[in-house]
């Protein structure tokens, strides 16, 4: 007995070696299928990256050449551009030359005519042509000043002055203009001794488009009114009028170049204008580091214009 449990535990021994060796191998293997599985898995996603990126780089090789050809064209396109506003400068600078003089001796002839003994219907004519030369006079100097501004030689001649002599100048002019249009025109206080540093024509240039604008939108029987004041370091002159309004989406555009409200349904007012002055008052504002702007509670509301420029002192 002893001699059979000597001889099984050996036995025993060996089959349990054998067991646990053969366990060994059995997880070996699995984890290797499992490891393998796992690294092909990898590899497949690893490629697949591979391959996308392989086709973004395509698509980024071809989408380089697209934007190099748009590029190309672009160039060519801002060339062209700069040709065409040069020809367009230098017809600017053409018509201004050569239709001045021969206006002015239109005008001046009928002017002449008016006086010999003419009748009346010939006369009204006359009137009629004094008035036409005028209007393109007034183009012809807005187109002057546009010239001007886009070559950029719109100079400024500045001199220390009484701001409130901007208005004083004109309204005497603009005061007949509303009488005849049958607007009244109310003008607060203008207080003195204000004393800036600016260029006195084109500031007075400024007001009187500004009135005479409201002016003219304003019905008859309506009013215009023009306040002055100091707001902080600035000085500045509100136009309020009684007339069209301004549509919320143009009270920034109306100072684009030869732009005119799409609301103004009145043929007649639209003809007045050429959508000129005001950008050529904004460009003379900011010449002098002002603001200039405008607003309006809406269509057929009235609206109110003004600019605002900083002042040197208030004189004692």
């Amino acid at each position: 007995m002893e001699i059979a449990i000597v001889i099984m535990i050996p036995v025993l021994l060996l089959l349990l070696g054998g067991s646990f060796l053969v366990v060994a191998q059995f997880s070996g293997f699995m984890q290797s299928v499992f490891f393998n599985s796992r690294q092909n898995f990898s590899n497949m996603i690893i490629q697949r990256y591979m391959e996308r990126i392989a086709v973004a780089r395509t698509e980024l090789y071809q989408r380089h050449l697209e934007l190099a050809s748009l590029s190309d064209k672009l160039v060519l396109s801002n060339q062209e551009l700069g040709r065409l506003n040069d020809m367009k400068s230098k017809f600017l600078s053409m018509v201004v030359h050569d239709v001045r003089t021969p206006l002015a001796s239109i005008r001046g002839f009928s002017e002449l005519l008016m006086r010999k003994q003419v009748g009346e219907r010939e006369k009204e004519y006359l009137k009629n042509i004094v008035s036409s030369t005028d209007q393109l006079g007034r183009l012809i100097s807005d187109l002057t000043d546009l010239a001007m501004i886009e070559a950029g030689k719109l100079k400024m001649e500045k001199v220390v002055f009484n701001y409130a002599e901007v208005a004083r100048d004109i309204l005497p002019g603009i005061s007949i203009n509303a009488q005849k249009r049958g607007v009244e025109l109310v003008v607060g206080e203008l207080p003195e001794g204000v004393m800036v540093d600016g260029d006195k024509f084109r500031l007075s240039q400024v007001l009187m488009n500004l009135l005479n604008n409201a002016i003219k939108f304003t019905p008859e029987g309506k009013r215009v009114e023009l306040t002055y004041r100091r707001e902080g370091k600035l000085v500045a002159f509100y136009i309020k009028d009684s007339g069209i309004g301004i549509h919320p989406s143009e009270t920034k555009r109306i100072f684009e170049k030869f732009y005119q409200a799409k609301y103004q349904k009145d043929a007649k007012l639209r003809k007045q204008g050429w959508g000129l002055g005001l950008s050529i008052a904004q460009e003379v504002v900011r010449a002098h580091k002002g603001d200039i702007g405008a607003a309006s509670p809406g269509l057929g509301k009235g609206s109110t214009f003004y600019f605002k420029i900083p002042y040197e002192s208030v004189a004692l």
